[in-house]
């Protein structure tokens, strides 16, 4: 069967329309589902759901219901006619000026997502890198390839994430083929992308006082503006950033084995061969940690913040970001790292901001004043909130609170 579920991805990411897109994902579903009677509907997504009890599971089958949760629209369950403070997909996505997804049954998206994790091993079979899928952030580069190839789509980063797909394959999700793909999970993850790009952009102006929000965000010496990104996974972002100068350095911190991947992503076989004109000084430096070791990170966070004299600290502007992280890590840990990055600020007297779309901690549903809550007593005040459908539900920006953490 593994070997039909191929040969059928290998269809899909080549079928000419995306109504025939869906029908070949439901005879695969159905194929799969007469091979798994034991299974109701348990799909990889479902899985991972159970080991994060925490997040609100996609609806999945049961005996009880006859399979009637799973032909449910995803997301007609939130939205302010439903009494929910999590925003429809429809609205989350047009306020970040991204194209909706398409409004499909539970199935179907579970069924595309069954579907893109049987291409993966095809897809990377003869790439040298060979990444693995650490917390799903291999899925997530090859969907934020198909808005990233959308010059339409404030997403777009001129092919930068499709510059780190392996050869040959890379091209089923190139320019002239991504307007095929019915809007699913890529339109789902185009929808952070953009907060969180648009978020930072806005930071970056004001510290720079290139809007009337300038003294929002630090004092007047500080110019330089860095981002420290925490479990960036195969992410362009700091990439992105840095190519178009609109920051001034960039960290990333992340597992052993994917800073190890991620290095040869970037080095002179897969990204600097492609894209000669950035140089190997100016990327992003990658750093392996543990981020459920939240000592060995502090660590880490000072030496970042203090690697110059301290004339050089002050002026600059320290940026972190969440991305679907947080929704890995244990329980308390979350909250801890937020903590963390404010006191390192406030410790050596720094300018710094926070922007995440990611799973707050004692935050349950989309309701602002507990995200309020949550942030102040780790040191934050909120600026922007924009709640979303999906694991990583929570999107915001938030400045340094200069008279530090309230307690609880």
């Amino acid at each position: 069967m593994k070997r039909v579920a191929s040969a059928f991805c290998i269809a899909f990411l080549l079928l000419p329309t995306p109504s025939f897109s869906l029908h070949i994902l439901r005879f695969i579903s159905s194929s799969q589902s007469r091979e798994r009677t034991h299974r109701t509907g348990a799909s990889a997504f479902a899985a991972f759901n159970n080991k994060n009890t925490s997040a609100t599971p996609i609806a999945t089958t049961s005996v009880a219901d006859g399979g009637a949760s799973r032909n449910k629209i995803r997301g007609d369950r939130y939205g302010v006619h439903n009494n929910s403070t999590i925003p429809t997909p429809e609205d989350a996505a047009i306020s970040v000026g991204v194209r909706p997804p398409i409004r499909t049954s539970v199935k179907t998206w579970k069924r595309a997502w069954r579907l893109h994790g049987a291409a993966l091993p095809i897809l990377h079979a003869f790439d040298s890198c060979r990444p693995e899928d650490s917390s799903l952030s291999l899925r997530c580069l090859w969907l934020k390839a198909l808005s990233g190839n959308d010059p339409s789509s404030p997403a777009f980063d001129d092919g930068l994430a499709f510059d780190l797909l392996p050869p040959v394959f890379r091209s089923i999700v190139g320019r002239r083929v991504r307007w095929l793909y019915p809007r699913l999970h890529h339109a789902n993850i185009e929808t952070r992308t953009a907060f969180l790009d648009r978020a930072i952009d806005s930071i970056v102006s004001s510290v720079r006082g290139e809007d009337e929000r300038s003294s929002n965000y630090g004092n007047e010496e500080a110019r330089n503006v860095r981002l420290v990104s925490l479990g960036a996974g195969y992410d362009v972002r700091s990439v992105k950033f840095i190519e178009r100068q609109m920051v001034d350095g960039a960290f990333e911190l992340d597992l052993p084995r994917v800073v190890e991947a991620k290095r040869l992503l970037l080095g002179p076989k897969r990204l600097l061969r492609r894209r000669p004109w950035l140089k190997e000084e100016n990327l992003p430096r990658l750093i392996p940690v543990d981020l459920n070791e939240v000592e060995d990170l502090k660590s880490i966070l000072k030496g970042i913040l203090t690697s110059s004299s301290k004339d050089t600290w002050q002026k600059w502007h320290t940026i972190f970001v969440f991305e679907g992280v947080m929704i890995y890590l244990d329980e308390g840990v979350p909250s801890s790292l937020l903590g963390l990055c404010s006191d390192v600020l406030k410790e050596h007297q720094l300018d710094g901001s926070l922007c995440f779309a990611d799973r707050l901690e004692n935050c349950p549903g989309g309701e602002r004043r507990f995200a309020e809550t949550e942030l102040l007593k780790n040191g934050w005040e909120l600026d922007e909130w924009r709640p979303k459908p999906g694991l990583a539900r929570h999107a915001g920006s938030a400045k340094l609170r200069k008279e530090g953490r309230i307690p609880n």
